[in-house]
């Protein structure tokens, strides 16, 4: 029989969204204490880094019992600010920062040459007492039918699974918890100002952040924007947006409009297919290329189709995996299922703390109305459902849900072509923010440092702190890469009359 673990991560696919009260958290600050830092390592970075922790109480009506909160410097290439660094923060939520250091470094590599940049494996997360549930190899999760039970009932199932494993009050690991130790480390480090920088998730904790400890942040740039007022349950939109984007361009273009006429109606032919019976086949491993079995459903190419959308090279690759699995092909589909290895570093744990404090409280009727109207957010709303009652997260106070008031120079960065977070998240979070600039890269996706000169305008608003001077001509450059026409690349081979 199937092994059911495998649900989980499938679901939490489907919860994930690939993002204490404030008086009560206030003891949380900390008398400030020096770091003992000791040279480390990362992976794919081969920079000497410098690594730590402070110690912060676990709770904040408890001081009792204490949490490590493990931080690393990636050192600036000059010490020309020693007083000055970048703390980033990584997003999931769920993903350390410390594994991804490798990421900041290129992505920050202008703004790093310098100051420092701080990472903080968020509590939760990586080393600072790490929450993670139970996953099956990918081998199992693919010879797993998610078609075959109610996802309702797996849910919670497997929630009480992992909530026995982890023993620990999840009403510990939200955002406004994390806030105060990511100052900690600040103090014990002795910078006297910052320069955020927050992706994705890390965009809410970082104005978070900034809401509570102004005086400590220099600037603030903001990369796929979570707007404080925003459930991460309205990703659903955005998905079927991006997706619709390729439709639409594949519609468009000579080449793939021939090689993949009504490529909508192809995706939509072959998840009723598989809706109604799931394929069960035998493909080679994606990475090893051993024989295993396949249970094709629905869900299954949802998803893979849902996390090929957040970057260039693996959205080429979309209309031919759909055409093809059409024709029972199904190995460029599996590519993409294979690819699609990010979610196993994010520690669900820590996930189900954010989204069942922070997102699934503050559903109204009318959202939940709204967002059950794309197919992720009728699930995500279905699984939260089933699983936050099980986890008993204290709800955040109503105040969390505010847009974020600041004089701050922010800039805000958007991908025309996100499947995340949308360029309108960000209007709704700059509302109220004094000094901000919003920069829109039409065909970007999500991370928009990333994948345009976007790195280079962080690095120059960080040194010189203006917005309006910021040329941003450059994001109009294109960074699409051609569909793929054939397994062999995006050249279409015509055969000869």
């Amino acid at each position: 029989m199937t092994n059911n673990r495998g649900r989980i991560r499938t679901l939490f696919r489907h919860s994930f969204i690939a993002l204490g009260l404030l008086s009560a958290f206030a003891s949380y600050a900390t008398t400030p204490e020096t770091a003992e830092l000791t040279p480390c390592y990362t992976k794919g970075l081969p920079d000497r880094l410098m690594c730590g922790s402070v110690e912060q109480p676990l709770s904040a009506k408890d001081n009792n019992e204490k949490i490590s909160i493990h931080f690393a410097v990636i050192p600036a290439i000059k010490q020309v600010h020693p007083s000055e660094a970048i703390l980033a923060f990584a997003g999931g939520p769920g993903q350390s920062a410390i594994e991804v250091a490798a990421v900041f470094a290129r992505v920050l590599r202008y703004a790093r040459e310098d100051r420092d940049i701080i990472l903080v494996d968020q509590r939760g997360t990586g080393k600072s007492t790490l929450l993670q549930c139970d996953m099956d190899p990918l081998e199992a999760q693919f010879a797993f039918n998610d078609d075959a039970l109610p996802i309702f009932e797996y849910s919670r199932a497997e929630t009480q699974k992992c909530k026995t494993k982890l023993n620990t009050n999840l009403s510990h690991f939200t955002t406004v918890a994390a806030a105060s130790d990511f100052e900690a480390v600040r103090l014990a480090l002795g910078y006297q100002k910052l320069h955020l920088f927050g992706a994705s998730y890390g965009t809410r904790i970082a104005q978070e952040y900034m809401r509570r400890y102004p005086q400590a942040v220099a600037s603030a740039t903001l990369d796929g924007v979570v707007p404080m007022q925003q459930s991460l349950v309205a990703i659903g939109e955005a998905i079927d947006d991006s997706l619709q984007a390729i439709f639409t361009d594949c519609a468009d273009t000579t080449d793939c409009s021939q090689q993949y006429p009504q490529l909508e109606q192809q995706y939509q032919t072959l998840l009723t297919k598989l809706e109604v019976q799931p394929a069960s086949v035998q493909i080679p491993h994606p990475r090893t290329h051993r024989s295993i079995s396949l249970v094709l459903t629905q869900n299954k190419v949802r998803s893979a189709i849902r996390m090929a959308l957040y970057s260039h090279t693996t959205r080429a690759l979309v209309p031919l995996a759909i055409s093809e699995a059409n024709r029972e092909n199904y190995l460029p589909l599996v590519g993409l299922m294979g690819s699609d290895t990010a979610f196993g570093s994010l520690a669900m744990g820590m996930h189900s703390a954010i989204v069942c404090g922070e997102d699934w409280p503050a559903l109204t009727a009318e959202e939940r109305a709204r967002f059950s109207a794309t197919y992720f957010g009728r699930m995500m709303i279905e699984s939260l459902d089933a699983s936050c009652p099980i986890w008993q997260v204290d709800a955040v106070e109503k105040s969390f849900y505010q847009p974020l008031t600041t004089e701050i120079p922010t800039l805000l960065l958007s991908g025309g072509l996100d499947p995340a977070t949308p360029p309108e998240w960000a209007e709704l979070a700059m509302v109220n923010m004094e000094h901000a600039r919003h920069l829109i890269a039409a065909e970007a996706t999500h991370g928009v440092a990333a994948q345009s000169c976007a790195d280079k305008l962080v690095a120059e608003f960080i040194d010189h702190g203006e917005l309006k001077t910021l040329d941003a001509s450059c994001l109009d450059k294109t960074a699409v890469r051609r569909y793929f026409m054939n397994p062999n690349g995006p050249v279409l081979v015509k055969e000869e009359p």
